[in-house]
């Protein structure tokens, strides 16, 4: 009996691997055990292959939002719940689509492209779909936990960006976005707050807020405390715009209200009409008669215009008819026109008749 017992674990434990593995096709195909850290097995296939696919699996967010591919194959012949093949060395070939999942994995699958021992493409696709590596060799690699993952990926972006490989720094980015480890959260939090190139740290800000939740919500909230720079606290509105936390909206009700700077004021009042609705409309009201920068106001009656139009239309026409400030009662006049509503354009009919 026991011998059966143990030829049975022994079963299931080989279809468990073998279920692990990703369905590739076009490839030369083999399965690897990290040797030491991923860092280390990664350099040694850089050293070693002129091309080559090299992929793992972790554990992803829940409710991540990537779409499990485009650029796909006929999809007639898949019986296995996947929507075709993934191929790898087609260059469009994904994105980020909220709310999308086309499966019940929760992992997602890192792609990494070799090429004569660079890192060319870092690209993550979910679990459990069918790849095309285009006739180039791939490799499995298994035993990678999230947490070393995102130690890789993190120290592969830095680099990378600050080599000009914006692509790479990118791919990453989005990849340790997805890795369910709040060691994800911590190593975007540190590249937005880092000393790295602009466009890293935004993007680093970007995924807190679309991927991180609660987390990201915090993390956010602490860069936009002791973040300085102009520039980069413009991009934070957008950020807390994306994020699913309920405290992004006072976040940037907020900005809108208080913040030193213009600018930001500026971008948090548009965030806020995208997002908060009838919370928005006050403190957009409050904006553009308190807030002392025109520019500031200005920028609130655009925001206004773009709420639905019986919410915008009575605003416009409020602020054309009794705000002091001429640029900002010409704003709204052009807002009105720009609408197209029949209230809108009565309105002004009625103001060239007086």
């Amino acid at each position: 009996m026991n011998k059966y017992l143990v030829a049975i674990v022994i079963c299931v434990s080989t279809l468990t691997v073998l279920a692990q593995q990703p369905k590739v096709s076009n490839t030369q195909f083999n399965v690897e055990a990290i040797g030491g850290t991923l860092t280390v097995t990664v350099d040694r296939f850089r050293h070693s292959a002129e091309q080559l696919w090299l992929g793992y699996e972790v554990a992803a967010l829940p409710q991540s939002h990537l779409s499990t591919c485009s650029n796909w194959s006929d999809t007639s012949q898949m019986d296995d719940g996947c929507c075709g093949e993934y191929r790898l060395e087609e260059n469009n070939n994904y994105s980020m689509n909220r709310g999308e999942r086309a499966s019940s994995e929760q992992n997602i699958v890192v792609l990494l492209r070799l090429d004569h021992g660079q890192i060319v493409k870092i690209r993550p696709v979910m679990a459990g779909c069918r790849l095309d590596a285009g006739g180039v060799p791939f490799t499995w690699l298994t035993g990678v936990n999230p947490e070393e993952s995102v130690t890789f990926l993190s120290g592969l972006a830095t680099q990378s960006s600050a080599s000009n490989s914006s692509r790479v720094a990118d791919g990453a980015l989005l990849s340790i976005s997805y890795h369910a480890t709040p060691e994800a959260t911590r190593a975007l939090s540190d590249i937005a707050s880092s000393t790295a190139p602009m466009h890293l740290r935004e993007q680093a800000a970007f995924w807190l807020g679309v991927q991180r939740g609660h987390e990201g919500f915090l993390a956010l909230q602490a860069l936009e405390k002791k973040t300085t720079e102009t520039a980069f606290r413009e991009k934070l509105p957008f950020d807390f715009s994306q994020n699913s936390d309920p405290g992004a909206e006072d976040e940037l009700l907020r900005m809108a209200k208080f913040d030193a700077e213009p600018k930001v004021r500026e971008q948090a009042l548009f965030w806020l009409a995208q997002k908060a609705g009838k919370k928005a409309t006050a403190a957009l009201r409050d904006a553009i008669q308190d807030d002392p920068e025109t520019d500031v106001k200005k920028k609130a009656v655009f925001a206004l215009s773009q709420l639905p139009k019986d919410e915008s239309v009575p605003q416009l026409i409020h602020v054309a008819d009794t705000n002091s400030n001429p640029a900002v009662r010409k704003e709204a006049f052009f807002w009105l026109g720009q609408s197209h509503d029949p209230r809108a354009l009565a309105y002004l009919e009625q103001v060239l008749r007086r």
